[in-house]
Order: C-alpha cells, then structure tokens, then sequence
C-alpha cells in the first residue's frame, strides 16, 4: 500500500471513529470515500472500521443506543456488497411462541468469524429450515434446499 493510500485509510477511519463515538446522523459518514477504498482493500478495511466503532474501548464501557449500533452495522454491512441485510427484533421474551424475535449473541460472533474466514464457506451452500412454509409454498417447500446433486 502506498504511503499516500495508508495516510487517506487513516484519516478516513478517523472521520468514522468520531462521527460514531458521537452519535452523529448515518448521513454524515464518509459512506462514498468507504465504498471507494473497498474496491482497493478489501474486507480489512471493514474489520479497522469495526474497531474504531463499534468495538473501541470508549463504545464497549458506554454503548450507544442499540437502535443507533444497529443501523449503523446495517449500513456497514451494505456498503460491500449493495445488498441490504434486515434485522428484526423485538423486546418481547416470548414471541408467536419462540423465544422471541433478538439476535443472538452466538450469531454475531458466527458472522463476525465468517467475515474473517470467508475461505470456509467457498462452493458452500445454505440451508434455511422453517417450521412453517411461507404463504402460498405447501409444507414440502418448508425446508429450502439447493438444486442439484447433494454435495455438489
């Protein structure tokens, strides 16, 4: 990396850490400058961001609110790959007779290892099981599967 790319990264992260550690409106990030060097650095520059937010020593002894953390992860997770990720919650214990509608602590660490090990998942695919089919799919579309030969 070149010296001049080194000092913008910096400088850039820095608009990051003090626009989140202040709770500033979403619309005052730096989001064109991120989408410019991620062409460039790749998911390293995610992980630096991460630490300069959301998991700086100032944020983890006073947390923001955790509407505010989690919009701003949402449009962190965005910016990669144009995809929008939604996450939906609820403060309810119990919810339609789950255990209510919150992520769970075990997800995150999940997702923040697969960021940093994306090798794992090459030629993987998916599987969302649900206990109920969606409207309009009969109980045989229930469980979603790839196409094509298992293991393939």
């Amino acid at each position: 990396m070149a010296p001049d790319d080194s000092a913008e990264i910096s400088r850039l992260l820095q608009r990051f850490e003090r626009r989140f550690l202040a709770t500033r409106a979403l619309r005052s990030f730096p989001w064109q400058s991120l989408e410019e060097k991620l062409r460039d650095s790749g998911s390293e520059l995610l992980l630096d961001i991460l630490q300069k937010t959301v998991k700086h020593p100032l944020c983890v002894k006073h947390p923001p609110s955790v509407k505010y953390a989690r919009c701003f992860l949402s449009e962190l997770i965005r910016k990669p790959s144009g995809d929008s990720v939604t996450l939906s919650e609820s403060t309810a214990i119990v919810s339609h007779g789950t255990t209510g509608l919150v992520t769970w602590n075990a997800a995150l660490y999940l997702a923040e290892w697969a960021i940093e090990n994306p090798e794992a998942f090459t030629h993987r695919c998916a599987v969302l099981p649900r206990d109920r089919p969606l409207p309009g799919q009969g109980p045989a579309d229930a469980l979603h599967l790839p196409e094509g030969p298992a293991g393939s």
